[in-house]
């Protein structure tokens, strides 16, 4: 059964560094409670995701991003899920990330995403 849905920001096409994010079902593979993030291009960090639970390849489900570079961009539950905005993640509010990073099981829980 569904245990919860969330309007989220996913990935939007921008090689090399953005990419749409991936429909289906997905077991989570691993979670880290703040995944850090580089700048585009290079090695340096330009802050961190909270919650994140990884659910293929480079994505991950997680909170909206701490230290974000853009400034100008700032998202509040009402904005999430209006337009692609990620590098390839599903990114949620903060407190639903915490609810499935506390709830999901590494290699027993599914991620459903869904366009």
């Amino acid at each position: 059964h569904i245990l919860s849905m969330n309007p989220a920001t996913t990935g939007v096409h921008k090689p090399p560094h953005a990419q749409e994010t991936p429909t289906g079902i997905f077991a989570v593979q691993e979670k880290k409670e703040k995944m850090f993030y580089v700048k585009d291009g290079t090695s340096e960090i330009a802050g961190f995701a909270p919650y994140a639970s990884r659910f293929t390849n480079g994505a991950y489900v997680h909170g909206v991003p701490v230290q974000y570079p853009n400034k100008n961009i700032i998202e509040f539950s009402p904005s999430l899920g209006t337009t692609p905005r990620s590098h390839m993640c599903v990114r949620n509010a903060s407190s639903h990330s915490k609810f499935v990073y506390d709830w999901a099981k590494v290699k027993e829980s599914v991620v459903i995403v869904i366009d």
